[in-house]
């Protein structure tokens, strides 16, 4: 039957300290909606086939952005041909990037009330459209919204090395990635490790040559603020393309046009809109889909994937 249908990550970091929080998003719910706790993989899909069976509205999920990720290319694959609903962040992860980007404010609970109010008062919902990316490598196929290797990986596994994953947490590690770069200590070094790439678009190659990052978007935001996708909706089904050339003191110069949004100097950070773009590396590939890691051996193919409709309030 239509209604709302919401996946919560019982083991995302904030519903773990919150757990009261679950409980109160299923007495928000109508009789005729569902809430769904996925433990694990498996149940994720025994939920997406639930809810395409029934046809439901509204997929609202309650995680952050790596259980967005997850969710999403679950349901796209249970889905098929099928459109999804109209998708919902209820930001219930320490990471949600993506709802920053798009603009969802607020805490999960007033977010689903506002959702079940203008649900079922007939009241049209205000969304916005995002491409999703298709990332294709030698392990599978997954979606999201950020791609990101060289630096934007390397941060992340320091950061969840720290074993208490926060934004504080984060913007600590990047002053200190800052002052170790202007010393060029460990971390930076480690940070801005270069490698060997090249990458073919739609319309050009670029040649192999080294980089410290590669990095593909369709939302604005990389996370703390960082806006380096400023070409993302430039046009539909598309996704913009950003490879850092320079590494340490030169890349950290450029982090206050990144904060407010403006283009980079193309010496430094070379970049295109493109549907499709293939990623050659000379060695394996560690890379983050929204905050979750991965590893390719050597090529990850990028193209647009299903664009979806996101409910801002």
């Amino acid at each position: 039957m239509p209604g709302i249908g919401i996946v919560t990550n019982p083991h995302s970091r904030r519903n773990r300290r919150f757990p009261e929080q679950m409980r109160r998003l299923g007495y928000i719910l109508g009789r005729d909606d569902v809430h769904q706790p996925t433990n694990q993989l498996e149940d994720v899909q025994r939920v997406a086939e639930e809810f395409r069976d029934n046809a439901i509205d509204v997929l609202a999920l309650n995680g952050g952005d790596g259980t967005n990720h997850v969710t999403l290319s679950t349901f796209i694959k249970v889905y098929g041909e099928t459109p999804l609903p109209k998708v919902a962040f209820l930001r219930g992860g320490t990471m949600n990037t993506i709802s920053e980007a798009v603009g969802v404010r607020g805490a999960p609970g007033a977010i689903l009330l506002n959702l079940v109010e203008k649900y079922y008062t007939g009241q049209e919902f205000d969304t916005t459209f995002r491409d999703l990316l298709k990332i294709t490598d030698d392990t599978g196929v997954r979606y999201g919204f950020i791609f990101g290797n060289g630096i934007a990986a390397s941060f992340l596994e320091a950061y969840y090395e720290t074993g208490n994953p926060s934004p504080p947490v984060a913007a600590r590690l990047l002053i200190q990635a800052l002052g170790s770069a202007i010393v060029g200590g460990p971390l930076s070094r480690r940070l801005f490790a270069g490698f060997k790439a090249r990458i073919e678009m739609d319309s050009e190659t670029w040649p192999e040559e080294t980089y410290t990052a590669v990095l593909v978007g369709t939302i604005e935001q990389i996370g703390l603020g960082w806006r380096p996708f400023t070409r993302c909706e430039e046009r539909e089904g598309a996704f913009h393309v950003a490879a850092v050339r320079a590494s340490g003191m030169t890349v950290a110069r450029q982090l206050p046009r990144l904060r407010l949004g403006q283009r980079a100097d193309d010496a430094i950070i070379r970049d295109a809109v493109a549907s499709r773009a293939l990623f050659r590396s000379d060695r394996e590939i560690l890379y983050t889909i929204d905050g979750d890691m991965h590893r390719a051996h050597s090529e990850v193919l990028l193209e647009a994937g299903p664009r979806l409709e996101i409910i801002l309030g």
